[in-house]
């Protein structure tokens, strides 16, 4: 249970970190600044780097598709991080489209 709720935490503050970021004027400091959030722990960046590579991942943003890659990556992060909360999951598509321009 103690796990578990470590996990929910956890999960919280990254949530917290990718949902912050503003400065879309400068969308290429998006992962820098996610990664400088207070309170982020080792695991918590190993996570949020985890997310963006995802994110960022060529088959998302590659692959000859009627969707979009942003509509990948957005599909592929819900499945995969189902805890991810959606201002956390635009933002990272917004960064990684950026990325892929």
């Amino acid at each position: 249970m103690k796990r578990l709720k470590e996990n929910m935490s956890s999960n919280q503050l990254v949530n917290e970190a990718l949902e912050q970021f503003s400065e879309w004027a400068r969308p290429w400091t998006y992962v820098l600044e996610t990664l400088a959030a207070k309170g982020l722990t080792v695991q918590n960046a190993a996570l949020v780097e985890e997310v963006w590579q995802e994110a960022n991942s060529s088959t998302h943003w590659i692959q000859p598709s009627f969707e979009s890659g942003a509509e990948l990556a957005n599909a592929a992060l819900r499945a995969r991080y189902s805890w991810l909360s959606e201002a956390a999951i635009s933002n990272l598509v917004r960064g990684a489209s950026y990325m892929w321009k």
